[in-house]
């Protein structure tokens, strides 16, 4: 009984590559030899990057592979009109962002016109306001065109989904527009 055997396992070996021939059946160059097959085959399994190309690389990966989630998510029939719809129309929730921004640079007025900060609030919370009767608006309108084309079509989380792309700024809209404004949907 020996204690220290060697282990007679191998790794299995890899496949041979695949000789290249041209359409007359012929080879097009000599098989290639064990060390460089191994070597090519490395080569494609561990290619090195720079930091710059493996930061691009990943980028792009994640940007795909967030696209191809995003459609996945957004590929039902319901939520394809109720974009059109939220598009082919203006809503005042979609310069909502820029508003509160400027809303928010004049509080920063207080200490020279302190009336501006308190007006800028008064503003601020009279177009939240107008933004959330808009998006209720645009609800029931919606409602009322999805019992018409899709009877019995579920509106679960359609309500929010709606009311979010009704918010952000139309150019930054995931996925494009389709429609123009006041296009037939």
């Amino acid at each position: 009984m020996a204690l220290f055997r060697r282990s007679t396992t191998t790794e299995p070996e890899p496949a041979p590559a695949p000789e290249v021939r041209d359409p007359s059946g012929r080879k097009s160059g000599p098989t290639p030899s064990r060390r460089e097959a191994e070597a090519a085959r490395r080569q494609r399994v561990t290619q090195t990057y720079s930091k710059r190309e493996a930061r691009q690389l990943a980028s792009r990966q994640n940007r795909s592979e967030r696209m191809r989630a995003l459609a996945a998510r957004d590929n039902t029939p319901e939520k394809a009109l109720m974009r059109d719809y939220v598009d082919h129309r203006f809503s005042i929730g979609e310069i909502l962002l820029p508003a509160l921004v400027l809303i928010l640079a004049s509080s920063f007025l207080n200490t020279i016109f302190p009336r501006a900060a308190v007006f800028g609030t008064v503003v601020m919370y009279v177009y939240v306001l107008a933004v959330l009767l808009d998006l209720f608006l645009m609800w029931r309108g919606f409602k009322k065109v999805l019992a018409k084309r899709m009877p019995g079509a579920s509106t679960k989380g359609l309500a929010f989904y709606g009311a979010n792309r009704a918010i952000q700024i139309r150019r930054f809209r995931i996925p494009s527009p389709r429609i123009k404004r006041g296009q037939a949907y």
